[in-house]
């Protein structure tokens, strides 16, 4: 990929690499914020409006069994809710305020002042068989994809965002990120074997490392015309087997 040359001058010289930090995205975290809170709001209401609406259903007056109900739900569920939010609090701090890669590796500075670092010297070989050193996890419904190395014979998931509702950190580079990160482990890892789909899934030239805006726009536009045509041709299905139309 890089001449003999070339890589041993990188690596004597690891000064020449510069560091790439993120650049928040104020929009998506925002997003990120609100659905969190809609979705606290949501819950909130459920816990305190289900067992109200069924105590006071045809308006009926509060029973001895119900009064006692309540005195024991609601202070607990008040309870729990400012455990919630101590744990919240706790976990403010260890939150993600800037993700930086440099010649050293991938760097997650933290609120309170940490920085968690997955360095380029200690990822490993993967003892896996079909799977490379630096490799990525398809998601699911249930969990997102992610980039992953190998650290002390164990996978180590290489974020470059996180999403974590009420701690969410979501940068618009982040393809950037990722391209300088595999650049800097090509250059001063060249043991380690970096998967193609990992190079494809971000849009990466693995020949240059540049991030192409312009295929994964392409990319996404194709998807969602295939998304359109895929609905309309199951409307018309339902049109003419069923008789109507959910979408005109």
């Amino acid at each position: 990929m890089f001449p003999q040359e070339f890589i041993k001058l990188m690596i004597h010289n690891k000064e020449n690499f510069p560091r790439i930090s993120s650049e928040r995205n104020n929009t998506a975290t925002v997003v990120i914020y609100l659905l969190f809170g809609l979705l606290c709001l949501a819950m909130l209401s459920l816990f305190v409006g289900v067992p109200l609406s069924i105590q006071l259903e045809h308006n009926s007056s509060l029973s001895n069994r119900e009064m006692i109900f309540d005195l024991i739900y609601f202070p607990l569920l008040l309870w729990g809710i400012w455990g919630l939010y101590k744990n919240y609090e706790r976990q403010k701090h260890k939150k993600v305020i800037l993700i930086a890669v440099d010649q050293d590796g991938l760097h997650h500075h933290q609120f309170n002042g940490t920085v968690q670092s997955i360095l380029y010297k200690d990822l490993e070989r993967s003892k896996e068989a079909y799977v490379s050193d630096i490799d990525r996890k398809i998601g699911t419904k249930y969990s997102p994809g992610y980039i992953f190395g190998f650290k002390n014979g164990v996978k180590v998931p290489l974020h470059f965002s996180t999403a974590e509702n009420g701690l969410s950190y979501i940068p618009k580079n982040r393809n950037q990120l990722i391209a300088h990160f595999l650049q800097g482990a090509a250059l001063f890892c060249p043991h380690i074997k970096i998967s193609p789909a990992v190079y494809a899934e971000n849009f990466i030239n693995p020949k240059t490392f540049e991030f192409d805006k312009r295929a994964q726009r392409k990319t996404y536009f194709i998807a969602l015309i295939l998304i359109i045509i895929i609905l309309v041709a199951i409307d018309l299905f339902i049109k003419y087997t069923k008789g109507f139309s959910l979408l005109f």
